[in-house]
């Protein structure tokens, strides 16, 4: 590693690979879960969709909340409110309770994604900030590579509920980890202020994010249940699949920062996107489960690969505290479309196996082009 940090970057970064570890074992058993309830893919895009418009709306306050509260108050109530709502999933796990879960969800993880991104920019340099958000990003996606490993081999031992109540336990391990983060200096009043020029980088950086949130809840949330339908993949298979993508996903973030030094933020950000899209389009068309698998872990890497080069690369476009309110804004635009396109991909997954690839795939390039259009000379 080119760069340094201090204990309470550690810190951050263990709490990244907890919360991926916990929330993928989560995110893979949940749809299964809910069939099990008996529940459809539609109530199932029902209860997705609810959690990620309410994170998105909810996104245009805790931006201003994270500033005046101070970040690490704010991940802690968000943690808190992650706890209860797992609980009523496992204990409770009527549908209209499972609504309330959603709505508690999505106020916390709009809570927490600005507040943790903020508190981690101010642990590292401008000119290490990329290092840092890719070591984050790295370490989080080794953390979430071995969620979906257990989260595919857990319910044969203890059920779905069971699996369910064991990620659950992680995340008062998450709210210890921010605690022992030291708090930094509180930013009253010092939101983004919307000036013209504010405004308009607020939107360049919106639009391109928009497009691949609608495409990404299409088609994502229900990968699982594809392969399940298509090829008859077992949950372990499937889980494995999972875990090697991440955990490769993981290991190639932590040379991406050299790769952005080389050719730049925006030509990675193009490059790597771009072929993603190209994938996700020829997923429908491939015979075997083998091929399929290889396809999409090759897709996944490269579509969220970048994902902190984008991180580092808006966060020189802002005031220290400007950041957290302009990554909440950011976080809205792909957060309302993923809800959206979650409940859309719901209902087209219940018609076709196949349109839901070409939707994702036409949106991710319509992101790519925009992205290059606006941003290819601010290298």
């Amino acid at each position: 590693m080119r760069y340094s940090f201090g204990k309470d970057a550690w810190l951050l970064v263990a709490y990244s690979f907890v919360a991926w570890l916990g929330g993928n074992i989560v995110w893979f058993v949940q749809p299964f879960y809910f069939r099990s309830l008996g529940l459809g893919y539609e109530e199932i895009g029902v209860i997705f969709s609810l959690s990620t418009l309410v994170q998105a709306f909810a996104l245009l306050l805790t931006g201003p909340i994270a500033v005046r509260f101070g970040y690490r108050r704010v991940i802690l109530l968000a943690a808190i409110l992650f706890l209860t709502a797992r609980l009523i999933q496992v204990f409770y796990p009527l549908f209209p309770l499972l609504l309330l879960s959603s709505v508690l969800l999505g106020f916390g993880m709009a809570l927490e994604w600005p507040a943790f991104m903020s508190l981690l920019s101010e642990n590292a340099p401008e000119e290490s900030r990329h290092y840092l958000f890719s070591l984050n990003s790295a370490i989080a996606t080794i953390g979430a590579a071995m969620g979906s490993f257990m989260g595919g081999l857990m319910p044969n031992y203890f059920g779905y509920r069971g699996t369910m109540l064991i990620a659950t336990l992680l995340i008062p391990v998450q709210g210890l980890m921010v605690f022992l983060v030291s708090p930094v200096m509180e930013r009253k009043g010092q939101g983004v202020e919307f000036r013209k020029e504010t405004l308009i980088k607020v939107l360049k950086f919106s639009l391109p994010t928009t497009l691949i949130g609608l495409g990404a809840g299409v088609t994502i949330p229900y990968m699982g249940l594809w392969f399940r339908t298509v090829f008859g993949t077992g949950l372990e298979e499937i889980g494995t699949l999972f875990a090697v993508q991440q955990f490769i996903m993981g290991l190639g973030t932590f040379l991406l920062p050299m790769i952005a030094d080389r050719i730049g933020s925006v030509k990675t950000i193009v490059t790597f996107n771009g072929s993603a899209t190209a994938l996700i389009v020829v997923l429908p068309f491939l015979p075997s489960f083998p091929l399929a698998a290889a396809v999409y872990i090759i897709r996944t890497i490269l579509m969220n690969i970048v994902n902190p080069i984008w991180d580092a690369f808006m966060m020189k476009f802002f005031r220290s505290g400007e950041r957290s309110t302009a990554l909440a804004l950011r976080s809205f635009s792909w957060t309302v479309t993923f809800g959206v396109g979650q409940y859309l991909g719901g209902i087209l997954f219940d018609r076709s196996l196949a349109m839901p690839f070409f939707i994702t795939g036409l949106l991710y390039g319509l992101s790519v082009f925009s992205f290059w259009v606006m941003f290819k000379e601010e290298e």
